[in-house]
């Protein structure tokens, strides 16, 4: 009798278990749509490829789609900075000349840094290529580190055979060291004062002719050259020729043409017209040398650690054309082979195009205003105490040890 009585309690027990685990199954399993029978799964699929935004493919573009505009500005604003160098270089050197010549040149190229770092927006606005060519081809070419460093060198080991002692000569050297690197930077930041005026004055331009609102204040100004966060409409940043690249590519190639026709008839001017030229290849390997300030990891870990997060691209240009010029400048005094006119025609022309290019000192002082204070003191003498050792090794021990007369080129 109890296990009759038992039983029916059994079979109400397990329905309600089974029902307690449909509930289960239902909760945690996903739920299903069901698609009706008109639509199959690929008119579905067909449908949802129709409302989602197709997106072109990409079709590969020529190079010179790309570096043709960046390379003519460039090779154009870089032979506009050689003659602005060279020739404010001989306007302000005289006897008796209260600072030497070369100050101006360092201070006007770093004040137009300084309007084009602030104004990036506006170039950018008409072409990515002049805005290139402004701040990578005429500052970087006007200024120059490798001479600035030459001229600190022979102070410091007195070239010029003054009737002095050895304490006046490190005065010297500190003080074309100090005079150029305080004028340098009050340039720069007297630029990015009237370039913030420029920029508010442009800006206002542009409000009263477009209402529409304008990308001009969204662009990053304190960033000062490197590839851009989107590769994908080209190298530089373009995908078109603009206006202003062709008539940049037509001024260069008339430019070439030009200095090439003055080296072979001119020959008073041989010397600078053969600088434009090297001043070229220059700007064009310091442009290259610019991607290393954006190290990669590896590199990172190659690197000391005083020099992780330097803008190591320059450092480097500056390093390597004052080498070349160290070289240059003893080759100069005739000592290793007798130069003759057309190699001192060569010889000025690699030292004030080739090194006077490579090297700058609008984008260190740049860099140096943008770095913070411990890091642009390191990165300041860092760079300072390696091209002076360079100088050192190749050309002070020379000088030392031999007898030989200054340069006659």
């Amino acid at each position: 009798m109890s296990i009759r009585s038992n039983t029916p309690r059994v079979r109400e027990q397990e329905e309600r278990l089974e029902q307690e685990t449909r509930l289960e199954r239902d909760i945690n399993e996903p739920q299903v749509t069901t698609v009706p029978v008109e639509q199959t799964p690929e008119t579905v699929e067909e449908e949802y490829e129709e409302e989602s935004p197709s997106v072109p493919p990409l079709h590969p573009r020529p190079v010179l789609l790309y570096i043709g505009p960046a390379c003519a500005s460039l090779i154009l604003f870089s032979m506009v900075g050689v003659l602005v160098r060279v020739h404010l270089t001989r306007l302000f050197t005289y006897d008796g000349e209260p600072i030497y010549g070369l100050l101006w040149a360092q201070m006007v190229g770093c004040f137009i840094m300084g309007i084009a770092t602030r104004t990036k927006g506006v170039l950018m606005r008409y072409s990515p290529a002049l805005n290139l060519g402004v701040t990578t081809g005429l500052c970087g070419s006007i200024t120059t580190f490798s001479s600035w460093q030459l001229l600190v060198f022979t102070q410091f080991f007195n070239t010029d055979r003054h009737s002095h002692t050895r304490f006046k000569n490190f005065l010297g050297g500190m003080s074309v060291l100090a005079s150029t690197l305080a004028c340098s930077m009050g340039a720069l930041c007297l630029g990015q004062m009237i370039g913030c005026e420029v920029r508010l004055l442009y800006g206002v331009h542009l409000r009263r002719t477009k209402p529409e609102p304008d990308p001009l204040f969204r662009i990053d100004t304190t960033l000062l050259g490197g590839r851009p966060s989107s590769t994908r409409r080209g190298w530089i940043g373009w995908d078109e020729w603009r206006k202003v690249d062709l008539a940049l590519g037509i001024v260069c190639i008339v430019a070439i043409a030009a200095s090439v026709i003055v080296i072979a008839l001119a020959r008073s001017t041989r010397g600078v017209s053969i600088a434009l030229l090297f001043g070229c290849v220059g700007t064009l390997l310091r442009w290259r040398l610019a991607s290393l300030n954006r190290t990669s990891k590896r590199v990172e870990r190659m690197l000391p650690r005083f020099m992780a997060d330097l803008p190591l691209g320059t450092f480097v240009a500056n390093v390597i054309g004052s080498a070349v010029l160290a070289i240059i400048h003893v080759l100069q005094t005739g000592a290793v082979i007798r130069p003759s006119t057309a190699s001192c025609y060569v010889l000025t022309a690699v030292a004030d195009g080739f090194c006077g290019c490579l090297t700058t000192v609008s984008t260190f002082a740049a860099e140096l205003s943008v770095l913070e204070s411990r890091r642009s003191m390191v990165y300041a003498i860092v760079s300072i105490v390696a091209t002076q050792s360079f100088f050192i090794l190749i050309a002070g021990i020379y000088f030392k040890t031999a007898t030989v007369d200054y340069p006659v080129c």
